[in-house]
């Protein structure tokens, strides 16, 4: 029985599994799969991925085996245990379920932008509007077919980053305000 306490509970733990919920794969396929198709939902480096793979197959989630291909070393085919199933559809539901607090990168720096005059701020604030719409227009602009989960989770992404938008919009109209009508935003 794997220690399943020890297997840390995050996306990235959940990304991995459901990965090889549909198929065996090797490590480089699993990295190149999230790089080229996920990394707007989940960035994911190969360090980090080999690191968990090798730590789930220690608790017994994940099997590998070697495979050659062609006059390479053989590379290492990761597949999902009985257990490593059992763990995803666990951690699947806990993770639905969760409420997550939003620690959005670039929170830090609007709690000290107090300590800026608004000569600079503005700038740097139009900045990350033009920044915010280029997202958008990049997830608007994700026309291949998505399985339902993944277009859910990039509608998601959509609508946090629209919020984010909306909230610079308004604080910049806010600091444009003659300065006998500015409130604090």
């Amino acid at each position: 029985m794997p220690r399943t306490s020890a297997v840390p509970h995050d996306d990235r733990t959940l990304l991995l599994l459901g990965l090889l919920v549909a198929q065996d794969r090797h490590g480089y396929e699993l990295h190149d799969f999230i790089q080229h198709n996920l990394q707007h939902v989940l960035p994911l480096k190969k360090a980090t991925a080999y690191q968990l793979l090798d730590r789930l197959e220690q608790l017994g989630l994940v099997g590998s085996r070697p495979e050659l291909y062609g006059e390479r070393t053989p590379r290492k085919v990761y597949s999902l245990t009985g257990a490593g199933r059992a763990h995803f559809e666990t951690l699947l539901l806990q993770l639905l379920g969760d409420e997550e607090p939003l620690f959005p990168p670039g929170n830090v720096p609007v709690m000290f932008s107090d300590h800026l005059p608004d000569a600079a701020l503005v700038p740097a604030l139009r900045a990350r509007l033009a920044k915010l719409d280029a997202r958008l227009a990049l997830y608007a602009g994700f026309t291949f077919p998505f399985p339902k989960g993944v277009r859910r989770a990039i509608e998601r992404l959509q609508v946090l980053t629209q919020a984010d938008r909306s909230w610079v919009a308004r604080t910049l109209e806010q600091l444009e305000q003659p300065d006998d009508a500015q409130s604090d935003p």
